[in-house]
């Protein structure tokens, strides 16, 4: 049975979820919902999408579990075009099923084959398999939860062969100037998201076709490399997939991926939703049994991640089952999202094994990967066992002369992250093609160890938001807290939101206390040094819905004369729309009541006065 032919079967129609307020359809289609899709474009008709039936997100939850638990995946028919009777909102019926071609190039990009981890190799000191196993394992004893096997399987990809696509020339000098104009911004990774989209934006509709095929995965690439998964970023990347959809133009499985990411992370900074799930496998579908494009590990370990944290547990295990049947490489950041998975659970064998199957892979050991083990700990209950870790990270970075710090921007982060994967790739392929050969394998594992040696493992401002988080909103020691801070101040490791927006929420759990000591004058000294910070427009610090509610809840409990103030001067630099302003005085009404009253009266009292001056 296809995999997804038992889908088809059961809905008869696509799986459209709605994100937030809006369907998946007018999400992902807005130029269906627009003014400009009923002009006709110059050059081509376009496609329009008959309307389609919404199941209940109860009824599609249970059916993709029970499909994805209960379906093969048989290679025969994978591949078999969907039975739906509507047309998909996402992907026209135009757009056919591609052919696989033998000499097809791979739709991965090249990375590069030096790692900034060799350029620290003079620094390092010898890591053996056994210290990284005891880092985390120091309880000595054999753990053998229960959980599926992890066993490395070998990589099976399948690329799809390019659609020729001739741009449109430009119709007027100012057309040829804004297309310029965006493949200049494209050139530098590091450009304005906003600025290239209202760029783009600026293009004769439906604006793709006048971009060559090359500058269209530019600006999805650019597009796709974010911070964190938000709204706003979702749209432009959506939207412009949609464009593509009415040019037909093939979407790419990395393509794919990237939008199933934004699917289910993209929509609200709170837990993920049912909404979202769907959205993620609708996307999916459309991918695999629509448009024929088969996903790989990376569109798995994002299916995986999703649904694990949306507290899909039965579907996150499908999907490690699917892999496996699949024969799917199991990846650095597969491995990194189980001992995730293990803490979500509340699992401390089952993290202390992810961690050990990791190492035994032979993957790279990195501050990014500890912090997970520091997470999952802390999840799973197990504080102590966390910061133990903690500490030998501190001790592991000072036994190494001149070692460099892990890196504290996001892209350079990023880019350590694929190196290292990249070359435990490279590593596999190459132990398995020199098995017979003693001497080479012994070359090998000595390079790895070089790698190993030269990988930062020293705590990041992750790792000290992650202790600081306990401490502040479990523990309440703001002792230990303030303890914490200093030690990042004298190792010059940098402060971002997500270390102030928990020790805030500590005074909303233990604020408001007679003796206790979270008092409002501390309060009062995290909350200027954060607003400060989103005034010098540092990147890591940022104002929205989330941010603002654990303020004021902090000063409602803590020092709730000061709440109404402090709204205000959040609302200047946030700049809500009228549903967050209401949704903000909804909870301001049910903290601070009597404030609340008084500056109504007040209010009300000074319209008057402003009335009878009139």
């Amino acid at each position: 049975m296809s995999l997804f032919g038992a889908l088809d079967r059961s809905t008869r129609s696509p799986v459209v979820a709605a994100i937030g307020p809006r369907s998946l359809l007018a999400l992902l289609c807005p130029a269906l919902h627009s003014p400009a899709a009923h002009i006709r474009p110059r050059r081509r008709a376009l496609h329009t999408a008959r309307p389609v039936v919404l199941p209940s997100p109860a009824q599609m939850d249970n059916l993709f579990i029970r499909a994805l638990v209960q379906a093969g995946s048989c290679p025969q028919h994978a591949r078999r075009p969907s039975t739906c009777r509507e047309p998909s909102p996402f992907l026209s019926s135009h757009h056919k099923t591609r052919r696989r071609s033998c000499h097809s190039l791979p739709q991965t990009r090249t990375l590069s084959t030096t790692t900034p981890a060799r350029s620290i190799i003079r620094h390092a000191v010898d890591v053996t398999r056994e210290e990284l196993k005891s880092l985390v394992d120091f309880y000595n004893s054999e753990l053998d939860p229960e959980e599926v096997d992890e066993e490395t399987i070998r990589a099976q990809e399948t690329w799809e062969e390019e659609k020729q696509h001739r741009p449109w020339k430009p119709e007027s000098n100012e057309d040829a100037m804004t297309k310029a104009a965006l493949e200049q911004l494209l050139k530098n990774e590091e450009s304005s998201h906003s600025k290239i989209y209202a760029v783009y934006q600026l293009l004769p509709y439906p604006r793709i076709p006048f971009l060559s095929l090359k500058s269209i995965r530019r600006l999805l690439h650019v597009l796709s490399v974010v911070e964190r998964h938000d709204h706003p970023s979702m749209q432009r990347y959506l939207s412009i997939l949609d464009d593509m959809k009415i040019a037909n133009i093939p979407v790419q499985r990395s393509e794919w991926t990237s939008a199933m990411a934004f699917a289910g992370h993209g929509v609200r900074s709170g837990p993920i939703s049912d909404s979202e799930v769907q959205s993620m496998l609708y996307i999916w579908k459309e991918m695999e049994s629509d448009a024929g494009v088969k996903g790989n590990n990376v569109t798995f370990n994002v299916l995986f991640d999703v649904a694990f944290k949306a507290g899909k547990y039965d579907l996150a295990q499908a999907f490690l089952k699917e892999i496996a049947k699949r024969k799917l490489r199991v990846s650095r950041y597969l491995r990194t999202s189980l001992i995730h998975y293990n803490g979500v659970r509340q699992n401390g064998p089952g993290v202390r094994k992810a961690y050990a199957d990791l190492v035994e892979a032979g993957e790279i050991v990195d501050t990014v990967v500890l912090n997970s083990v520091v997470n999952a700990l802390f999840r799973a209950r197990e504080p102590s066992a966390a910061e133990a870790i903690f500490l030998r990270m501190k001790a592991m970075h000072g036994a190494k002369k001149d070692a460099p710090p892990p890196p504290y921007k996001w892209r350079d982060s990023r880019r350590l992250g694929l190196d290292l994967d990249a070359e435990s790739r490279r590593l596999e392929q190459a132990l398995r093609l020199a098995e017979a050969d003693k001497d080479r394998m012994q070359e090998l594992s000595s390079h790895r160890q070089v790698l190993q040696n030269a990988a930062p493992i020293a705590p990041d401002t992750t790792t000290y938001a992650l202790v600081i988080r306990y401490h502040a909103q479990t523990a309440g020691n703001i002792d230990r807290v303030a303890e914490l801070i200093r030690e990042m101040q004298d190792a010059n490791v940098p402060f971002d939101g997500n270390v102030f927006l928990p020790i805030i929420r500590g005074f909303s759990e233990f604020g408001g206390v007679r003796y206790s000591s979270w008092t409002a004058d501390k309060l009062e000294l995290f909350y200027e040094e954060f607003v400060s910070a989103v005034d010098r427009g540092e990147q890591s610090y940022y104002i929205g819905s989330s941010a603002a509610v654990l303020i004021l809840k902090a000063f409602a409990k803590t020092a709730p004369g000061r709440t109404l103030v402090v709204w205000e001067e959040l609302r200047r630099r946030w700049g809500p729309d009228e549903g967050e302003v209401d949704t903000i005085w909804r909870l301001l009404r049910r903290l601070v009541p009597a404030e609340v009253e008084e500056s109504m009266k007040a209010a009300k009292k000074t319209h008057a006065d402003d009335g009878g001056d009139d």
